[in-house]
């Protein structure tokens, strides 16, 4: 059986300060979301500014990223008891409701790490796995509706790498789970160490950042500190 991730884009409650939303999401809500018995991983991506992107960069203040074994385990999860006592309740203290929303994904993942066969690559860059790092930076990519081609393309590993992305995911509904459709038709990740690292991947090839970007007719795109909390 595959295995299922699912996004909560979450917006934040009008009136709550970022910091405090922030605080809050990580703890206790994070500590609390532990505790979520078919939980296999579970990653919340905080939202940081970016200047390379547009003001809907903050239309999700942050994501949560939950892997799960299988479809049934999606499916019961709204149901599960620790997310229905700690989690449920807790939600409308930071989260603007009626803008939460989630996407139950198949993840395809085109790059894992850094390419060992390419000459000049440092060693850090080599020992980068995600699974290793506590704290990495990321853009997330929500594909609204696509444009005149597809959001994805065989193109996209090759653009992912000029940017010096370390890892590139794509991820898309699973039918299983959105028989009608989800509120988005893809999402791109696309991992870098630090927020250094990426700006300098950008700068050193501008034009592959915006074909990656802009090639969705609509999308929501933010950077992300990505925070594995298990």
């Amino acid at each position: 059986m595959s295995r299922i991730k699912m996004f909560g884009a979450i917006p934040r409650k009008p009136g709550v300060t970022a910091q405090w939303f922030h605080d809050h999401y990580r703890h206790p809500h994070g500590t609390m979301g532990r505790t979520i018995s078919t939980m296999r991983a579970y990653t919340q991506s905080h939202q940081v500014h970016s200047d390379l992107l547009d003001a809907r960069q903050t239309h999700f203040e942050a994501t949560a990223e939950v892997w799960f074994d299988c479809v049934q385990d999606a499916i019961d999860f709204p149901g599960e008891p620790n997310y229905v006592e700690l989690l449920i309740p807790d939600e409308p203290l930071f989260v603007d409701m009626d803008k939460l929303r989630f996407v139950f994904a198949e993840e395809e993942v085109l790059q894992s790490g850094a390419d060992w066969n390419e000459e000049g690559v440092e060693t850090g860059d080599r020992l980068f796995r995600l699974d290793r790092r506590p704290i990495s930076i990321k853009l997330l990519q929500y594909v609204i509706s696509e444009g005149a081609t597809a959001w994805d393309d065989d193109e996209d590993l090759a653009l992912g790498r000029r940017i010096e992305a370390l890892r590139h995911v794509r991820c898309r509904p699973s039918p299983a789970l959105h028989p009608e459709g989800a509120f988005c038709v893809g999402i791109r990740e696309l991992y870098w160490p630090t927020q250094t690292a990426m700006e300098e991947g950008v700068a050193r090839d501008p034009q592959a950042w915006e074909t990656l970007l802009r090639r969705p007719a609509e999308s929501i795109a933010y950077l992300a500190s990505a925070e594995r909390f298990m």
